[in-house]
């Protein structure tokens, strides 16, 4: 069954969650497993001295899936390198997927009428994540010198588009903040981009490709210079046996 639409899960409510998930006691956990958040990085940039600050505040309450913060995150990232490039920005999702949504599977094929509705009330099998949000809670940030604030804003509303809900930017100085003065003193912590096993795997062929091209690059010039040394050979033979 493919990905439900997120009105199945976008509206927060007041009922308790049973996805409970504990290390240290597992008998007590409601599910026990879970799958792991699509948010593949939670801090990008260079982490140093900045002029502003802006933070994308929720208007509503919401429940959001961790694959849309992904695309969102992805969107607004990809902007921002290419306006202000990975060392002139700090971006950070500040919400973590904690919520395990469950879904009772029920067939859809034909013959299976008794139970394509499925069970009443089902508990459910663990299928993704969620992140709860409230109204005025913050969900990305971001820290820019003065001049790079309307490539935030470009990169906010490219996220908002991803997502569901209402949102505002909310634009800080932090030229006076103790902790953002403390980073001037300091050199730059830059966060490289997290590779997926799809990207690493591609490299991977791509290099060994390469080394292949180049192996036989060689093979082929080595028998070519051995043919023109060889008659090099030859000539100096016949020069000697012509001065004897």
């Amino acid at each position: 069954m493919g990905l439900r639409p997120s009105r199945t899960v976008r509206d927060l409510k007041s009922k308790q969650i049973w996805t409970r998930l504990s290390q240290k006691k597992p008998r007590k956990s409601y599910i026990k497993g879970a799958p792991r958040p699509k948010i593949r990085q939670y801090h990008m940039g260079a982490d140093k001295y900045y002029e502003l600050e802006v933070d994308m505040i929720c208007g509503r309450n919401l429940a959001l899936r961790d694959n849309a913060i992904e695309a969102a995150r992805q969107a607004a990232n990809k902007r921002l390198e290419k306006e202000l490039m990975a060392t002139n920005y700090y971006f950070t999702v500040l919400k973590y997927p904690h919520v395990v949504v469950r879904e009772h599977t029920a067939l859809g094929v034909a013959g299976a009428d008794r139970i394509s509705k499925g069970m009443k009330q089902a508990f459910g099998s663990p299928k993704g994540r969620l992140v709860h949000i409230h109204v005025g809670e913050r969900l990305f940030r971001a820290r820019v010198a003065a001049k790079g604030l309307p490539a935030v804003k470009k990169a906010f509303d490219m996220a908002m588009r991803k997502l569901s809900g209402v949102y505002t930017l909310d634009i800080k100085d932090i030229t006076k903040d103790p902790v953002n003065m403390m980073k001037s003193k300091t050199a730059a912590v830059v966060f490289k981009k997290k590779e997926t096993a799809e990207e690493k795997k591609k490299a991977e062929e791509a290099a060994a490709a390469a080394a292949t091209v180049a192996a036989g690059t060689a093979a082929a010039a080595a028998p070519a210079e051995g043919e023109a040394k060889a008659p090099a050979a030859g000539d100096a033979k016949k020069a000697a046996a012509g001065k004897r």
